[in-house]
């Protein structure tokens, strides 16, 4: 709570400390340009050994990069499926990641990092620049940098940018309008998305993936003097939208999306973070601190099917408060740079997941398993109720505090990175849960018989991490360098609650035939809440690389090995379970090889990313089955992204041509390998006709309308897949005034 206080009241003074402050003498300051690739380091990103993928706003614009999973395999080795809705913002990098909790990628917007996973997924306008660093970056980002981190810079009010307005219109009446410009100290942009949906719930007969969603940035820079910096960077999103289109695996097919019961998702995320840079003679302050906060509301037709078997609602309010300083000297060419920071940060989540058991989900999932412990001779169990809710509520407390330190020594050609960070983590659950039901027990009973079933308790969870990184950067010449790193990431711990709903419905069961004095001869087989909470993952990796620029043509190549310990992983318990949780696997390793490739001879351009990634499990066994030596679910194998372009010039205009290829598999969908994605490429196009203050475009993504699958998950021992989107033809208008 102390933590959570004091990031409060710093980001209070320090907002406050920038609105009372002198407007006048300040509106008409010049300022100077500023750049942020990678938030923290205290070298450019270009000297640091990691493999680094930088998108500027050109090549964002020209593939139509407005959401984080539009990355997906443009960074190579990164892959985000697009599926169900926004909640389910799952990531994937260099082998690993998970579909629930804590990702493992970090995600920072100008600096302030982002701390709920459910806001990963989101519409941004006015970003300049996309760089995410590759590889367990844990000694200066911390918690869930595991795989990589994903680096936002917006335009700051110092850019050279002009007012921008884009319109799109196409597929499945999507529209888009994006504006963004910048007004003395202040850079603002707006974006709002409509589509009507792709995929239709043939039981409606209505498209069950509809959205709506606005999002706002405001960014106010102020220079007070040659050496000191403040910048407030204030986010909001809000959307409405519909999801979940799961179609049931039948008989080797892929059935269509169809379910009878109300499934969306809302969501408000307002993120508001402040940044103070103080450049002194010896040292250089670097202090940030923000508020976020999130409310959601998700409701599923969780069995998928239109029988009325049971749903789920998911009500968030989550607030969290972040505060981290960093010092380095600061002057410039020294052989040792040294960087120290302390990192904190206190989140505090109030989460309502209700279950209600619909009639045929009380016949199938209760009944039926109640009565096959009662014996045909003495009678039978009657629930009268049409339906039976079972409430769960929770109250989540996390918390970090960090202490991390880098030196940089750079020695002629040679830099040579040592670092540690000394990372505490904790954590709180308060669950009150309630079932409620009216019973008889035939023949013996006449009348129903009310029955409350409460389970209510707290579990709670600490760890302390060590996370050491020593990398070497070797300047062969002033067009290849070379790099070697060796450093650890994790990605935290927590508790699952999807999983209640199970051990409610097995106390349920226990409570009822106990109450009627019947004792089966076999127990109900449930875990409890004591079980629901999983242990930090953590990963040492190996790398080696190159980076060669050479003219008009650019080269980065890096080879990784990745030890995983105590791996998370979804898992579904035997049988009709209605619930699923995160659990600690084993062990499993990874590795991979990933390049970059550039060439731009005159009008020409062209890029390849490309990555091979070998994931496996070096030890895992479920109590059922050995899993060890098969591959990670979820992980592709390859990923690709090839894009060549021309530009015609055609007296004052141009005509800008790009087409694109994108691949990404070959996927296994399960431990035991026995559902499976190949490999498929999915191509594009782009025609835009270019004037000096606007531009028309048109575009296409899955030109072919290749089919596959984007996703796969059971429920209630039955199989689901989700479908990639089909073909999208889009047009647009770009207007700078």
């Amino acid at each position: 709570m102390r933590t959570f206080a004091t990031a409060m009241t710093t980001a209070f003074l320090i907002s406050l400390f920038a609105i009372v402050s002198p407007l006048e003498d300040t509106l008409v300051q010049q300022l100077p340009p500023i750049t942020v690739a990678a938030p923290k380091e205290c070298i450019q990103a270009e000297r640091m050994a990691s493999a680094i993928s930088a998108i500027p706003y050109s090549m964002l614009h020209k593939n139509s990069t407005f959401r984080p999973n539009a990355l997906s395999s443009v960074i190579p080795g990164l892959h985000i499926p697009d599926y169900g809705a926004s909640l389910t913002s799952t990531i994937y990098m260099r082998g690993l990641g998970s579909r629930m909790e804590n990702p493992v990628m970090g995600l920072y917007i100008d600096g302030i990092p982002v701390i709920d996973k459910n806001a990963y997924d989101f519409d941004w306008e006015g970003v300049s620049r996309a760089t995410v660093l590759r590889g367990p970056h844990g000694t200066l980002y911390g918690r869930n940098a595991m795989s990589g981190v994903l680096s936002l810079s917006t335009f700051s009010p110092c850019d050279d940018y002009r007012p921008t307005i884009r319109l799109e219109y196409g597929t499945a009446n999507t529209v888009r309008v994006g504006i963004s410009f910048t007004a003395g100290r202040n850079a603002l942009s707006a974006t709002f998305r409509h589509t009507d949906g792709y995929f239709r719930n043939s039981w409606k007969n209505e498209m069950c993936d509809p959205y709506n969603g606005l999002a706002l940035r405001w960014k106010w820079v102020n220079n007070y003097n040659d050496r000191l910096r403040l910048t407030n960077s204030l986010s909001a999103n809000i959307s409405s939208e519909g999801g979940f289109a799961y179609g049931k695996w039948q008989d080797g097919v892929r059935n269509p999306v169809s379910f009878n019961d109300e499934s969306g998702y809302k969501r408000l995320s307002v993120i508001n973070g402040v940044s103070l840079h103080h450049n002194g003679d010896r040292i250089i302050t670097d202090a940030t601190a923000s508020l976020q906060v999130l409310a959601d509301d998700m409701h599923m037709d969780q069995d998928y099917t239109p029988k009325s078997i049971f749903t789920l609602q998911q009500k968030q309010m989550s607030g969290a408060g972040t505060m981290e300083i960093s010092i380095r000297r600061a002057e410039t060419g020294s052989v040792w740079q040294p960087q120290t920071g302390l990192f904190s940060f206190y989140r505090r989540n109030s989460l309502s997941a209700p279950v209600t058991f619909m009639r045929d989900g009380i016949e199938t999932l209760i009944l039926n398993n109640a009565n096959s412990h009662i014996p045909t001779d003495i009678g039978r169990l009657v629930i009268s109720d049409t339906e039976m809710p079972v409430n769960s509520d929770f109250m989540i407390d996390s918390w970090n505090a960090a202490l991390f330190h880098e030196s940089v020594f750079e020695l002629d050609r040679w830099l040579i990175t040592a670092g540690v960070r000394l990372d505490y983590e904790g954590g709180t659950m308060d669950y009150d849960c309630m079932a409620r039901l009216h019973y008889r027990f035939e023949p013996v009973m006449k009348a129903d018989r009310e029955l409350s079933v409460p389970y209510k308790g707290n579990v709670s969870h600490s760890h302390f991490e060590v996370l050491p990184k020593l990398s070497v950067l070797f300047r062969a010449s002033s067009e290849i360098t070379l790099f070697g790193t060796s450093s650890k990431g994790y990605r935290a711990g927590g508790f699952n609650t999807q999983i209640f709903s199970d051990i409610l419905q097995n106390k349920t069961m226990t409570a009822t035939m106990t109450d009627m004095g019947v004792y089966p001869d076999r127990p109900f087989v449930s875990v409890t809440a004591s079980d629901t909470g999983y242990d930090p993952e953590t990963a040492w990796n190996l790398e080696l690389g190159t980076r060669i620029h050479h003219g008009r043509f650019s080269a980065a190549v890096s080879a990784y090995y990745m030890d995983v310990r105590n791996q998370q992983l979804t898992v579904f318990p035997p049988g009709m379970s209605t619930g699923r949780m995160m659990t600690n696997a084993g062990r499993s390793r990874s590795m991979g090889v990933e390049t970059e490739l550039g060439w731009a001879p005159g009008q020409f351009r062209s890029h390849l990313s490309y990555s091979w990634c070998d994931a496996r499990f070096v030890s895992f066994n479920d109590g059922n089955n050995d899993y060890s030596g098969n591959r990670l679910p979820y992980v592709p194998g390859h990923t690709l992204h090839l894009t060549a372009g021309y530009g015609f010039n055609i007296g004052s205009k141009t005509l800008d041509i790009d087409a694109s290829l994108r691949g990404e598999g070959p996927f296994c969908w399960n431990e035991s390998a026995t559902q499976k994605e190949p490999f498929r490429l999915r191509a594009g196009a782009r025609i835009a006709l270019v004037f000096n203050d606007w531009e028309f475009y048109v575009r296409a993504d899955n030109l072919t309308d290749e089919p596959g699958n984007s996703f796969y998950f059971k429920s209630m021992g039955n199989e689901f897949f989700a479908s990639v989107k089909p073909r999208t033809l889009m047009t647009g208008i770009t207007i700078k005034l």
